[in-house]
């Protein structure tokens, strides 16, 4: 008996050693405890992360890819050192060092990349493979990479008609400090850190998880080529991290990032002592919409939203000179620069003012979105295919009788075009006019053609300033936002019932819905 007791007590203190704070390295693994039920594994060859084992639960996939940054960097040098409270491993490949950092009593894995130059693969993220056994379900895009394949190899069908792709896990950077993917009595959440280096500004979105059938991936995007509006930021991406909690939405205490200072030596660091803010004032945007304020150039990005009274804040900015941007909803209306000083805060303000001429009519809002249009609810979420979808067929849009949302949301050459507006003109009202058309995004160098009363016709304006890539089919309606202005002479107009017809010019090929487009943000006709 005094044996057994004797074993036991053994066991016992070995597992509570076992579960202290520390690391150990072998040939082929870092083993680092954090203290908090987890303990994670960095392979020494390549700083690939291998094992993620939370409360004993073993959470990496049982395919034989590791979690990783990029798609691996192959070989690289790995140290390991531990500095006061946290264990610093480093992987350096090149110019490039991967970071992970834990932090005593935190169930986190928290990493940074120092990436001052692009991969040459074109894009830079860390994808966390999860056992989906395990962690099952995502807050978003549940269902992707699954059915058949009917674009690419990332947009797939499924037996109900409905469409799956890993694109459709994506929300915008502004809303998006976290996500995550969980199972009965465990989640695992990407905490995004503050995106100073990412690109495409607040409204920007990219891949958050994808689901195979062994797989659940986990993803933070720093930047890819996905719709995207920027160059890439060379630099210290991060701190972002892994956060691991038996199923609820991770605490204030897993989320501070405070620990990161100087004393780490991660390269590219800058210190809250070195950085500055700004804060101001914002005014004329439209009544209803929310106010957005981002800063940018070509080293940083930050944004905020403005309260209620046009005020904002904007801390933890790193000094320089800055465009400052006023949004309404996700519409640029007004810009203006800002210098940023370390240790200081500058004052600022923008004001928009609106466009010229009386606005007569109009369909939808001016807001950098297709809201309210026809289909717009599912765009960010189903491939234009989706049986939810209503059908894309070309329309005639009354003024002053229909509703918005019997406008379409986007319109394809191949697909639903033209589309005609009707609205009607008494006597005094033949003058000459503008019609406006605004768009958040044309695919394959698409721009509107307009013609009026089938017996004139504007000349084809140049196709717009777009990322060269997929996009509406990839659920995103958001490329860069512009407005494309036609003046109607008076002689185009008669009395009564006016046809507007809009169609889709592109020097470019393109079959269905990846025929040249463009998605609608609104329409106003405008007397000058």
């Amino acid at each position: 008996m005094r044996r057994l007791m004797l074993i036991v007590l053994c066991t016992l203190a070995a597992q509570a050693h076992a579960a202290g704070f520390g690391f150990t390295r072998s040939d082929a693994r870092i083993v680092v405890d954090t203290g908090a039920n987890l303990v994670f594994s960095v392979d020494t060859r390549n700083g690939d992360l291998v094992s993620m084992r939370y409360r004993g639960n073993e959470l990496q996939t049982t395919e034989p890819k590791a979690s990783q940054i990029a798609s691996g960097l192959g070989s690289a040098q790995v140290e390991a050192r531990t500095v006061g409270d946290v264990i610093v491993i480093s992987a350096r490949s090149g110019e490039l060092i991967h970071y992970y950092l834990a932090n005593k009593g935190r169930a986190a894995i928290y990493m940074a990349t120092y990436a001052p130059t692009l991969l040459p693969v074109g894009e830079l993220r860390f994808v966390a493979r999860l056992n989906v056994s395990k962690l099952p379900k995502a807050q978003r895009g549940t269902d992707s990479n699954v059915g058949t394949a009917i674009e690419g190899k990332d947009v797939f069908l499924l037996a109900d008609g409905r469409t799956s792709s890993k694109f459709y896990s994506a929300q915008p950077m502004i809303d998006d400090p976290l996500h995550g993917v969980k199972g009965p009595g465990v989640a695992v959440y990407m905490l995004m850190g503050n995106r100073e280096l990412s690109a495409g500004g607040p409204f920007f979105k990219d891949i958050a998880t994808q689901k195979t059938p062994v797989t659940h991936e986990l993803y933070n995007y720093m930047f890819s080529n996905h719709t995207q509006t920027e160059r890439f930021r060379g630099g210290l991406h991060g701190v972002y991290g892994l956060l691991f909690t038996d199923g609820d939405a991770p605490g204030a205490a897993l989320t501070d990032l405070g620990f990161v200072d100087n004393h780490l030596g991660l390269a590219g660091f800058v210190g809250s002592a070195e950085r500055g803010a700004v804060a101001g004032q914002v005014g004329g945007v439209a009544h209803g919409l929310p106010a957005v304020v981002g800063l940018s150039n070509a080293n940083a990005q930050y944004w905020a939203r403005a309260d209620g009274s046009g005020r904002f804040q904007l801390t933890g900015v790193r000094p320089g000179h800055y465009r400052m941007t006023l949004y309404q909803g996700e519409l640029e209306v007004a810009q203006s620069w800002v210098d940023i000083s370390a240790g200081a805060t500058s004052q600022a303000s923008v004001q928009a003012h609106p466009l010229a001429g009386e606005v007569k009519w109009q369909i939808g809002l001016p807001d950098g979105t297709p809201t309210g249009f026809l289909n717009a609810h599912l765009l960010a979420s189903a491939h234009p295919s989706d049986a939810r979808m209503k059908p894309w067929e070309p329309v005639t849009y009354r003024v002053g009788t229909d509703r918005p949302d019997a406008f379409p949301a986007a319109q394809w050459r191949d697909v639903n075009s033209p589309t005609r507006i009707q609205f009607v003109l008494a006597a005094n009202e033949l003058r000459a006019c503008r019609l406006r058309l605004f768009i958040s995004l044309a695919q394959a160098g698409g721009r509107p053609t307009v013609s009026v009363n089938q017996q004139w016709t504007a000349p084809v304006p140049q196709a717009s300033n777009q990322p060269d890539s997929r996009g509406i089919t990839r659920g995103t309606y958001r490329g860069n936002n512009t407005v494309f202005e036609v003046s109607v002479p008076a002689t185009a107009l008669r009395v009564g019932v006016n046809t507007l017809e809009v169609g889709v010019a592109s020097g470019k090929t393109g079959q269905g819905f990846l025929s040249p487009g463009v998605v609608f943000d609104s329409v106003q006709w405008v007397q000058e």
